[in-house]
């Protein structure tokens, strides 16, 4: 029973992401997700007490390769330029693989506007920030990243150029490849900051 318990509490998660993929947060209601779920309202809520409780479980959901990405990116020893893009590229292809998640990514300003789910989201996009951050000023401090950018602005233009083409996939209908866009991305950025003669 645990397990069953346990099953219908991760599809209830997975519903409920497909929903805002299709209607957007804003229109999300536990009478759509129950109607994905093809169970009542009532049923849904003996496994979530409320919408925030269900939302609070997607956020979770959303973040739950954020650990296994940074550690296989550690354990790999990479340097920092490959750090940089081996985390940025391991998103891309998860997004590649699970394109409903990507509505989250876009809905991040809407999350942080709910009381309730704000900490939470703050956590997950201040640990990535973090990370790549702390890769870039590796590069930085070992001379083959350039130092004439601040770490902070060149993670933002990191960071907002992966979002910016997981918007226009998601506008594209998900029609071209944003790991391969998002890549090219990366070699156009990292070229211009990259040291050349520390390559």
């Amino acid at each position: 029973m645990g397990i069953s318990l346990l099953h219908r509490k991760e599809r209830i998660i997975i519903s409920t992401i497909e929903v805002i993929n299709e209607v957007g947060l804003q229109n999300l209601s536990t009478k759509l997700i129950a109607a994905r779920e093809g169970v009542s309202e009532g049923t849904l809520f003996r496994h979530y007490k409320n919408k925030a409780e269900i939302m609070s479980a997607v956020i979770d959901h959303f973040s739950q390769f954020d650990n296994a990405i940074i550690e296989t990116t550690m354990v790999r020893e990479l340097s920092p330029i490959e750090t940089i893009r081996h985390f940025v590229c391991s998103y891309a292809e998860y997004y590649e693989n699970y394109p409903a998640i990507t509505a989250l990514v876009q809905a991040t300003d809407s999350l942080m506007c709910d009381h309730e789910l704000s900490a939470k989201v703050k956590i997950i996009i201040d640990k990535r920030s973090d990370f790549l951050r702390r890769a870039i000023q590796d590069g930085q401090n070992g001379g083959t990243i350039k130092s004439n950018i601040s770490s902070e602005l060149l993670e933002d233009l990191i960071t907002g150029g992966s979002r910016e083409i997981c918007l226009k996939w998601r506008i594209a209908k998900f029609k071209f490849s944003i790991r391969d866009k998002t890549s090219e991305m990366l070699d156009i950025l990292l070229d211009a900051f990259t040291e050349k003669n520390n390559k």
